[in-house]
């Protein structure tokens, strides 16, 4: 019983592993996370997912959401122009924001991405 639980527990570890590296090795599933952070206003989670040089700017577009009830429809990302250590991710869909009774619909803006410790970072619009 103890081996199977070892085992359990190993198994666990490596696809948890493999599923937070797959999100990381995709340019455009970044871009994703990035747009589902900015509509959360989250800022932490956008600097993460930013270049160091971009962590500023994300820490804006993080806060211009703040108010707004933002959501994100019917997003799609695509990389395009991809290099290995440079991306261009172009998205379709929109976020929708309401902020005093006033409903805005916003296109996605593409963005450009570079790999900075091994992983794909937004470090730019494009």
């Amino acid at each position: 019983m103890r081996h199977f639980l070892t085992l359990a527990l190993c198994l666990t570890a490596v696809v948890m592993a493999v599923a937070g590296c797959s999100s990381q090795s995709d340019p455009s599933s970044v871009v994703v996370e990035y747009w589902s952070a900015r509509v959360a206003a989250d800022a932490s989670r956008m600097q993460q997912l930013s270049c160091a040089g971009w962590e500023a700017q994300a820490l804006i577009q993080a806060r211009s959401f703040e108010a707004m009830n933002a959501q994100l429809e019917d997003v799609t990302c695509q990389a395009v122009n991809q290099s290995d250590n440079q991306s261009r991710v172009d998205c379709e869909g929109r976020i929708v924001t309401s902020y005093n009774g006033e409903n805005r619909e916003w296109e996605l803006t593409p963005y450009l991405l570079v790999q900075e410790q091994g992983e794909w970072r937004i470090c730019g619009e494009g």
